[in-house]
């Protein structure tokens, strides 16, 4: 990989977790994850989800999102333990990025994954240094079905703008999301749910 001029990828730390750059490591762990029918169901993970998926994803598609300007973090209780999940922002564009994530189901419903999302958008709404593009936005694409994905969405400060019809395209199908986005400026709001 070139060197892009960005600083290496940071650890990000919040009250409960911490987000980390992927390691080779971690490639069983997300081949576990990604095998659960609802990752499946509201993700981009290819299905089925293979070793091989695992193994790029850790090592090659997430270096190549930082080259690119943007981030993906694993997501890890500060306190040890197993993976929580995934936390991403994609490549950003005229201000704007995309963030989305994925919960291991061991770690559901206990608020960790809405902290995440919390301290990933505070890292990329705060004020830039020359290592990355300023930000004044982040956006997220919910499925409205995805109940829990919502909650984690408005427990991280997140304000549900309005349902755009057939935006998306998943398996291979149109389908509506709700657009949430957070400004900065916004209150992040409490971290609960997720």
């Amino acid at each position: 990989m070139t060197s892009t001029g960005r600083d290496a990828q940071p650890a990000l730390v919040g009250p409960r977790v911490r987000l980390r750059p992927w390691r080779a490591g971690d490639a069983p762990a997300v081949l576990a994850a990604c095998q659960d029918p609802e990752i499946q169901r509201w993700t981009q993970v290819p299905v089925p989800y293979r070793a091989e998926h695992a193994e790029g994803f850790v090592g090659d598609v997430a270096p190549q999102t930082w080259a690119e300007g943007g981030a993906l973090f694993a997501v890890e209780p500060l306190d040890g333990g197993d993976l929580v999940g995934s936390m991403g922002l994609f490549p950003p564009e005229h201000g704007v990025a995309e963030a989305g994530y994925w919960t291991a189901p061991a770690h559901r419903g206990r608020g960790l994954t809405a902290e995440a999302l919390g301290v990933l958008t505070d890292w990329a709404l705060a004020p830039a240094g020359g290592h990355r593009v300023e930000l004044h936005r982040v956006e997220l694409l919910v499925d409205p079905a995805n109940t829990g994905s919502r909650r984690v969405a408005e427990a991280a400060g997140f304000t549900a703008e309005g349902t755009i019809r057939r935006r998306f395209l998943h398996r291979g199908r149109p389908s509506d999301v709700i657009l949430y986005a957070r400004l900065t400026g916004d209150a992040r709001g409490g971290a609960t749910g997720g």
